[in-house]
């Protein structure tokens, strides 16, 4: 048993990526979980994992582009096993590889509604909740593009900075009543959004060479994991981080340090 059995998580983004490798790991922490996604099969795919691992969990679809889905999701979220105690944003979109001028509007309103409104709303809407329990953690997944610029990337870049933003004010306001607020930072991970990052680059020579140039950029010499991300984020929203408040947790093989 450890000091977060029978906490209540809530985490979008579960049925893939990071946000599934969190679910397990909080459920080897003996958090129960909720989880939400687009991805029925994805959600299944979490539900089957969580389940080996002997965690409890539930899934709501959601869809973080939409206000009022995302209000109800936190609403059923937090009445699924009666609490909320930890918020995990890991829900997000990578929008298009371009160069600034040739980025599309639509890109750009697709991205900053996914990644910015939906945690904005989520966060909004979680608060209260974690109020009524004396506090809690808010870990919103930001990213190494969120701390520094990545070249073809500036829609993306732009909304991660602004979760940054997103977590030091709440984390300001929040602080003495309890609620921790942090951002995970990671740098390159292997997962789906990744790749379809990568091929949403046209030509294939070009696009070849981002990847393995991307790969290269990291100091560890590779790409990170969805485990070793989740891992930051269980530590975050643990006690062991009772004094972390704020901060932007770098989990990318020293990529923004390169």
């Amino acid at each position: 048993m450890t000091s977060m059995q029978g906490k209540v998580a809530l985490i979008t983004g579960g049925s893939s990526g990071i946000g599934q490798a969190t679910a397990v790991a909080l459920a080897k922490e003996g958090v129960k979980t909720v989880i939400s996604g687009r991805s029925s099969a994805g959600l299944k795919k979490t539900i089957s994992e969580v389940n080996a691992a002997g965690g409890k969990i539930q899934s709501i679809e959601a869809d973080l582009m939409d206000p009022a889905s995302i209000e109800r999701l936190v609403a059923d979220a937090a009445s699924a096993f009666g609490q909320l105690d930890y918020v995990i944003n890991s829900a997000g979109t990578q929008g298009e590889v371009n160069i600034f001028a040739d980025q599309r509007l639509e890109s750009y309103e697709e991205v900053f509604a996914t990644n910015v409104r939906g945690t904005f709303l989520v966060m909004k809407h979680a608060i209260p909740h974690l109020l009524k329990q004396g506090g809690g953690a808010i870990v919103n997944l930001s990213s190494g593009g969120g701390l520094v610029g990545v070249p073809g990337a500036s829609v993306y870049c732009a909304s991660k900075h602004a979760i940054m933003g997103l977590t030091k004010v709440a984390a300001i306001d929040y602080a003495k009543q309890g609620i921790r607020v942090n951002a995970v930072n990671p740098g390159g991970i292997d997962t789906p959004m990744l790749r379809k990052f990568f091929e949403s680059i046209p030509d294939e020579g070009e696009r070849k060479t981002a990847r393995a140039g991307f790969d290269k950029s990291h100091p560890i010499g590779r790409t990170g994991t969805a485990d070793e991300v989740a891992e930051a984020v269980v530590f975050l929203c643990s006690p062991k981080a009772s004094n972390i408040v704020g901060i932007a947790l770098s989990v990318d093989g020293g990529y923004v340090a390169n």
